[in-house]
């Protein structure tokens, strides 16, 4: 593994770390509910992982929305919603896939055009670097209703 791959998969193993544990953290009694119909952890935990698992699919075209719980993240009823440890085995897989993913670019390949996002002029490794931003946004907003609701945040690291 490059070096480049290799720092890449460690920042990418933090934040799936801080995901998990801001998972565990959230009481099994308000994993399904929250002071907005959008401020729901277990809302915010899916639509995390399911766009990393979108970004890091080999296909892009072939990804196919909501398919491993059918049912979609923006769902009105948030008691549709996975369970935490539905959300826990997704996000096991997804961790493997997208480390399975930058492994497979290695250093040149991170660096060439993105096959879907070339227009804008993204190489892969803007992509992987869009889904860490995208899924560090959206830890700080599971971590902001754990401070909320008096709930201990994991450590940053």
């Amino acid at each position: 593994m490059s070096r480049l791959t290799e720092v890449v998969c460690r920042q990418y193993a933090a934040a799936w770390s801080l995901l998990s544990e801001g998972i565990d953290a959230v009481e099994e009694a308000g994993w399904k509910t929250g002071e907005s119909s959008y401020a729901v952890p277990a809302r915010i935990a899916y639509h995390a992982i399911e766009t990393a698992d979108y970004y890091t699919h080999p296909n892009l075209a072939e990804f196919v929305w909501a398919e491993r719980f059918g049912v979609d993240w923006e769902a009105e009823d948030a008691q549709l919603l996975p369970g935490r440890d539905e959300i826990r085995l997704y996000l096991e897989d997804v961790r493997k896939k997208a480390e399975r993913w930058l492994t497979a670019q290695g250093e040149v390949g991170l660096l060439v055009p993105d096959e879907v996002f070339h227009q804008e002029g993204m190489t892969h490794l803007d992509r992987a670097l869009y889904v860490l931003r995208h899924t560090q946004q959206h830890i700080g907003e599971l971590f902001s209703i754990l401070r909320a609701r008096g709930i201990s945040r994991p450590g940053w690291r």
